[in-house]
């Protein structure tokens, strides 16, 4: 059975949760953010549940502590708390939550938005753990990027943007689509954070900038072999 870690202190929500989910999946939970690092350590989770305010570590060091470790990277965390604003939102997301459902949530909406990042998960964990082409390298599993071997820093929803840019070669998406796939459905944010995040990327990819286009009037694309490196001299006759 799968399992999910609620990381909340109420214990209202902590039963309503499990009375909630019991029946599909095995539920662990924590009181504290420092108790819910130490579980999800032990026992590596399917998924997460994590409130925001928790006390002394709240839910978003939380998130930055389990999304920079390697044994929690790749597990999918879902805020549920009853912050409805949007700074709280971006923030979340910024982190490299896969999802933020407000409290009272529907139990059934709940269950519904585990099963999609679950199984997103082991869509994951099934499709290759390394990018490569030219001197481009993305380290899935690892949540690294590596430019003619040296690393380059991308924050948590960088890394998850181009991620999806590299798994959905030659294709067209439009902003909204990319929205819903990396923030999420239903999201906040503006095709104007869309533009600002993919320039940031293009501005970290340095000369592999070209490998995401702009498609006038309709989005952006990831070209695995762009004009530029197309034409570009392979190592050996630029020796």
């Amino acid at each position: 059975m799968e399992k999910i870690l609620v990381i909340e202190d109420n214990k209202d929500y902590q039963f309503l949760i499990q009375s909630s989910l019991g029946s599909d999946y095995r539920v662990i939970c924590a009181d504290t953010g420092k108790s819910g690092v130490d579980l999800a350590r032990e026992h590596k989770p399917d998924l997460i549940l994590l409130d925001i305010s928790l006390g002394e570590v709240d839910g978003f060091e939380v998130c930055h502590l389990l999304k920079g470790q390697k044994e929690t990277a790749n597990t999918p965390i879902i805020f549920l708390s009853s912050r409805n604003d949007a700074h709280s939102k971006v923030m979340g997301f910024d982190l490299g939550a896969d999802d933020y459902i407000e409290k009272p949530f529907d139990a059934e909406e709940l269950k519904a938005r585990i099963k999609v990042r679950i199984r997103e998960k082991h869509a994951r964990a099934e499709a290759v753990s390394t990018f490569e082409i030219h001197g481009l390298r993305v380290d899935f599993l690892g949540h690294r990027v590596f430019i003619e071997e040296k690393e380059v820093a991308f924050s948590a929803l960088e890394f998850k943007l181009l991620s999806y840019f590299v798994r959905n070669p030659d294709r067209v998406l439009s902003r909204e689509r990319i929205l819903n796939s990396v923030w999420g459905v239903d999201t906040f944010v503006t095709d104007r954070v869309v533009d600002s995040h993919i320039r940031s990327i293009r501005k970290k990819l340095g000369q592999y900038k070209d490998h995401i286009e702009s498609i006038y009037g309709e989005g952006y694309r990831f070209n695995p072999v762009p004009v530029s490196a197309a034409n570009a001299p392979k190592k050996s006759e630029a020796a």
